[in-house]
């Protein structure tokens, strides 16, 4: 569990599968990621996966649901994928739009790299978005990465991507 100022960062419970549903069925939100819309088993069997997930080498996945501490409501998700290399790590990220413009996905983002360049020990951290998707990228930007790369998406969307890159500066 990571805890921010006004987030809990954490594991998928059962009870979790309508909250996450409610946004993750959203055509807005899906727009952008190469997984579309789900349907509630689908969500249902990916939050059971990310509930037990392991972060221990090259290729594991741990995602977490960003948690509002006073009320308990699950407002997105933040996703933390180790890099073939074994120092970097790629983050990824899906926010409820009905919590939009607090600032709480920047706070959980901010969350995991901060955790991830410090105990989880990587030394660099990426994230890849369409480069059509605005709010993405300035959401990299506030959290301190830099654009790094454009290419062609590999996830059969054949969209433009961006990458944006922090390095841990300690």
């Amino acid at each position: 569990m990571i805890e921010t100022l006004r987030l809990l960062l954490r594991r998928p419970r059962p009870a979790d599968v309508d909250a996450v549903h409610a946004y993750r069925s959203r055509a807005d939100v899906a727009r952008y990621l190469s997984a579309g819309t789900w349907s509630q088993q689908k969500t249902d069997e990916e939050l059971r996966a990310y509930a037990t997930a392991q972060l221990n080498g090259p290729g594991d996945e741990l995602v977490l649901l960003a948690e509002l501490r006073t009320t308990r409501e699950i407002v997105g998700e933040v996703g933390l994928t180790w890099a073939d290399s074994h120092d970097a790590a790629e983050i990824g990220y899906v926010f409820n739009p009905a919590f939009g413009g607090r600032g709480l996905a920047t706070e959980a983002v901010s969350g995991v790299i901060s955790t991830a360049l410090g105990a989880w020990g990587f030394t660099q951290v990426s994230a890849r978005t369409d480069a059509d998707n605005r709010t993405s990228r300035l959401l990299c930007e506030r959290v301190g990465m830099t654009l790094t790369a454009h290419s062609l998406s590999t996830d059969g969307r054949n969209v433009e991507e961006v990458t944006y890159t922090t390095s841990d500066v300690r």
